[in-house]
């Protein structure tokens, strides 16, 4: 990092969405004074921060892309984000009342276990920063709760808030459930508490989530208001099997206690069923191994059994469909329709073990029960020794060569993966003898034994940091983005990548949302959350089956057609010339076309028909829809439309953009209507835009199923549009009120105790 490289692996989504979605958002937000909560770069435009899935633009590392390149910024947010995650492991146990030796061993655990410290490779950083506030939040609780300290439930509330500012909504759902366990076993586990103090302990706590999720109404109440307008307002693509891709297989649960057993990649040496697998689940297997002898005694039973179901519960919800579990969890749970990939939920997993192996290590160093710390030692060096025989006799590779169904298996990754494991354990056996025995100091028995599970951990994670410097090869002026960003006028110049459409093997020439860097809009990109009506007239999220339709290309103002120089069979497109040829771009030569006759981004149509929802679509993408001339409205919106019984002419007045900035426009229409008519705008109708015409409101309808449309009477010279969320100004007004108790909850009580000293 030092040397100026970006951690992004080639897979990573900060390559595709990441970069460019922070580095645009940051561009805008220094050109307008304000974040810009409209995207009109992607999908026909959405909403940028209703819309989640764009990373964290309010989170606090967003303020420093105002003053550092945004590829720096992913950088030390992933550095700090390592730190935190193993000092608040550290500040936990220690809090729990664990030894120092504990604490920092288990702390290390957390911060580099495989699933944690593979984050880098996909590019997860909102995972990462769940992960690491996840004992924070758990901090807070035990403070509160158990210890009467009020700033607890201030530090609850604040890990709460930001990891719902991270927008990784399913891992702060997962968190949420964590917390919530193990506030009841704080309530109820200890057994002391009477049933007041339970109630009050409980409400205290439900309060500090309350006010945690006031800390991101600034991001929750736009995106609330987003949901219902998403691809994913009922529920995942695909029902129960799309909510369950990317859990965890029963083919994985080796690779929990020896690295590389089912590889990784894209696709790499990994052989599961998952398809793609950019991660670790390994947990280490001397951590594994300490979290066995934690399990055993010297803690408090109580949270030991709590800690137990909790990690049981998250490991259930991990396996996906691989129990019959989580039929029940998928029917009964809240928004989990909403999400996929259940494997997520495994983090809490990686915690409980982390929390059980200080256990072992604390429990290692009182010597309370030397026999059984012998007794278990003994069992370490035995399993490590007949570990390494196996793996070097080949026994994990041939294993996992049956269970791949003729995959190709890394038999070398797997043998060294499990002899690094099996020598790991050995000298954290060896170590754990020298101080059952009392031949090591305490401290130096600590240190060693860290640096061995350290050593083990990094040995697996270090082949997840990759490297590169994608920040300035791919985002970078070629002469595709230079001449299309040439294009005179106000208004967009927008652009459609024809790459990943040319064919099975096919890749786009701007991979993803890789345009937005450069502030090129287009009209299709990478997302998630995209507006449902852009999917439908579209043909479908990821199908585009309509794309074909060259009506939608006129209607949506596209300019600009990007080729592959690669591509077969594309030489010439309807009503476009080839402006370019084999012009160089970062992932190879490509093609520009430009529209013949530049497709109006505003046009004045004369009349409008109003047509039951099913049928506006399929009536749109009829090659014989007149979109110039007719409007077609959903019935639903009661808008007063007169009958459409002939075709009507066209109307004689011409729209121009004069202002634009994404979320504001302005249209002159010169020459004005002559009659009432509709000013069609080739971007996305969202509930949040404004209108005026001649400086009087007017509405803004959804035309031609998802186009900003405004009616303009006769003689109408000037449309102002205007995108501002009430949603984003009142969540702003909320998040500052709960960051303002959060401060009193830790200033307020040592204020009055000074007052009353």
């Amino acid at each position: 990092m030092l040397r100026g490289e970006w951690i992004a692996g080639p897979h990573s989504d900060q390559v595709t969405a990441g970069l460019p979605f922070r580095g645009w958002g940051a561009e805008w937000w220094r050109r307008l004074g304000h974040v810009p909560l409209w995207n009109p770069e992607i999908f026909g435009g959405m909403p940028y921060v209703g819309a989640l899935g764009t990373g964290d633009v309010l989170y606090p590392t967003a303020f420093l892309r105002l003053i550092m390149p945004t590829a720096t910024v992913i950088n030390i947010g992933f550095f700090v984000h390592y730190i935190l995650a193993g000092l608040f492991m550290y500040l936990l146990l220690r809090r729990l009342q664990v030894s120092w030796s504990g604490a920092v061993v288990g702390g290390l655990a957390y911060q580099l276990s495989g699933l944690v410290a593979s984050y880098v490779q996909p590019g997860h950083d909102g995972k990462l920063v769940v992960t690491a506030l996840l004992p924070l939040v758990l901090l807070g609780l035990v403070a509160g709760m158990r210890d009467r300290r009020p700033w607890g439930y201030g530090v609850t509330a604040l890990g709460i808030g930001l990891s719902i500012l991270t927008q990784h909504v399913q891992m702060t759902y997962y968190m949420l459930v964590a917390a919530g366990c193990f506030a009841l076993y704080l309530s109820f586990g200890s057994g002391t508490a009477t049933a007041g103090d339970r109630i009050r302990t409980l409400g205290f706590a439900s309060a500090a989530v309350a006010v945690g999720f006031g800390i991101a109404a600034i991001q929750l109440l736009p995106a609330f208001a987003h949901m219902p307008l998403s691809p994913r307002a009922v529920t995942v693509e695909g029902g129960f099997e799309g909510a369950t891709t990317y859990g965890i297989p029963w083919v994985h649960i080796p690779e929990f206690v020896l690295k590389n057993f089912v590889g990784w990649g894209a696709p790499g040496t990994y052989w599961g069923t998952n398809g793609i697998k950019l991660h670790s689940e390994y947990l280490g297997l001397p951590v594994v191994a300490l979290a066995v002898f934690g399990a055993g005694a010297g803690k408090d039973r109580r949270l030991r059994l709590w800690l137990a179901g909790i990690g049981l519960l998250f490991l259930l919800i991990g396996l996906g469909k691989g129990t019959p579990f989580y039929h029940l969890w998928w029917s009964v749970m809240p928004y989990v329709k909403q999400m996929r990939a259940p494997g997520m939920a495994y983090f809490v997993v990686v915690f409980v073990v982390a929390c059980f192996a200080a256990f072992g290590v604390e429990r290692l160093e009182r010597r309370a029960d030397e026999a059984a710390c012998k007794s278990h030692v003994r069992a370490w060096l035995i399993a490590a020794g007949v570990l390494a025989l196996l793996a070097m006799a080949g026994v994990f590779g041939n294993l996992a060569g049956a269970l791949a169904h003729g995959q190709p298996v890394a038999g070398g990754d797997i043998m060294f993966g499990a002899v690094t494991s099996a020598i790991a354990l050995a000298a954290a056996a060896g170590l754990a003898w020298a101080g059952v025995l009392g031949r090591l100091r305490p401290a130096q028995w600590t240190i060693a034994l860290a640096l061995v599970i350290g050593a083990d951990l990094w040995v697996n994670a270090q082949q997840f940091w990759t490297y590169s410097t994608l920040d300035r090869d791919l985002y970078r002026p070629d002469a595709v983005t230079e001449r299309i960003k040439a294009t005179p006028g106000a208004a967009p110049a927008r652009a459609l990548d024809l790459g990943a459409l040319m064919g099975p093997r096919a890749q786009p020439v701007y991979p993803g949302a890789v345009l937005m860097a450069e502030d090129v809009p287009q009209l299709l990109g990478l997302h998630g959350f995209e507006i449902r009506y852009f999917v439908d007239v579209m043909g479908g999220r990821d199908e585009w089956r309509n794309l074909g339709n060259l009506n939608l290309w006129n209607l949506f103002a596209v300019r600009w057609v990007i080729v592959p120089a690669a591509a077969q069979g594309l030489d010439s497109i309807p009503g476009f010339t080839r402006v370019l040829r084999d012009a160089a771009t970062p992932t190879g030569n490509a093609h520009l076309f430009e529209r013949t006759a530049p497709a109006p981004y505003v046009r004045v149509v004369s009349a409008a028909a109003n047509l039951d929802s099913m049928q506006i679509v399929g009536t749109l993408v009829d090659p014989r829809m007149a979109i110039d001339r007719v409007v077609l409205l959903d019935a639903r919106d009661s808008f007063p439309a007169a009958p459409v019984t002939t075709l009507p002419p066209a109307s004689p007045a011409r729209a121009t953009v004069t202002r634009w900035e994404p979320g504001r426009m302005s249209i002159a229409l010169d020459p004005a209507p002559l009659a009432a008519g509709f000013a069609l705008v080739a971007e996305n109708w969202y509930p949040d835009w404004h209108a005026t015409v001649d400086g009087a409101p007017a509405r803004v309808l959804r035309g031609d199923w998802t186009l900003i449309t405004v009616p303009v009477p006769a003689g109408a010279k000037a449309v102002e549009l205007t995108f501002s969320s009430r949603a984003y100004r009142w969540g702003k007004v909320i998040t500052w009120v709960s960051l303002i108790l959060v401060l009193g909850a830790g200033v307020g009580p040592t204020g009055w105790r000074r007052r009353g000293g």
